[in-house]
């Protein structure tokens, strides 16, 4: 496989688009169609939509090796297939799907307030939305600690021991099971408000830069969630379970 072409504001959109569909992918994701501006370089179309040239690149440059494409979401593509292997699944959630939605929720939190500062007064929902993801940034952020530091610690620890389960490790891990269930339901809560409130996370269509990378990051994040939702629900969970109800 040919590595990604370098990228340059002085790449054009065609050669773009052959060389690297991802990438193509990605400035379309933000409203920028490379197929009808084949001939035009990056810089220039750019500059004709008075966006930042440096931001879109350092963008795609930042997520390229993780993006899902628009055709097909994240959470639609096949599961990795694990098995009854409970560990490697807590190892690919936690190395994969966590280490990506943190990125990504950092870059989020760092872009909101300064484009709801600059745009809150001209779209008025970036500042209906503020109290609800400064909501949904602690919840997801302490429900991505707990997985992490007890409940895969926990299922590491249980999956290495030989012999009898004790009665305080299987109440803890049903009642690390009823957690996690209770944070996917929360969180999926927070996610419908802010989609609602941002109204499916559209473009406007004088947005700036920072407004429609910060968008397309909500949506990156939100597909990755709903990824780690499905494999934990489907996979992971049911697979703990059922060792604990056998052990």
């Amino acid at each position: 496989m040919q590595p990604p072409v370098k990228l340059t504001p002085d790449i054009t959109l065609a050669h773009l688009i052959s060389v690297d569909p991802k990438a193509a992918e990605m400035l379309a994701s933000i409203g920028l169609e490379p197929t009808e501006h084949k001939d035009e370089t990056l810089r220039s179309v750019c500059k004709q939509r008075q966006w930042s040239e440096v931001e879109v690149l350092q963008w795609i440059k930042k997520h390229r090796p993780v993006y899902g494409g628009s055709e097909k979401k994240d959470e639609d593509r096949p599961e990795p297939g694990f098995g009854n292997e409970v560990v490697k699944w807590c190892d690919y959630i936690e190395e994969d799907l966590h280490a990506s939605s943190l990125e990504l929720l950092n870059e989020i939190s760092s872009d909101f307030p300064r484009v709801c500062q600059i745009h809150g007064n001209q779209y008025p929902w970036l500042k209906s939305m503020k109290w609800h993801f400064e909501n949904f940034e602690e919840a997801l952020r302490l429900y991505l600690k707990f997985e992490k530091n007890k409940f895969f610690t926990l299922i590491r620890k249980w999956n290495n021991h030989k012999g009898y389960t004790l009665d305080g490790t299987v109440r803890e891990m049903n009642r690390c099971i009823s957690l996690v269930r209770q944070d996917h339901l929360l969180l999926q809560d927070y996610m419908n408000t802010l989609n609602d409130k941002a109204h499916g996370f559209q473009n406007p269509s004088g947005g700036c830069t920072t407004l429609r990378i910060l968008n397309q990051n909500f949506k990156m994040l939100y597909s990755g969630l709903n990824k780690q939702f499905k494999i934990e629900k489907e996979n992971l969970l049911p697979l703990v379970q059922k060792k604990l109800d056998a052990s």
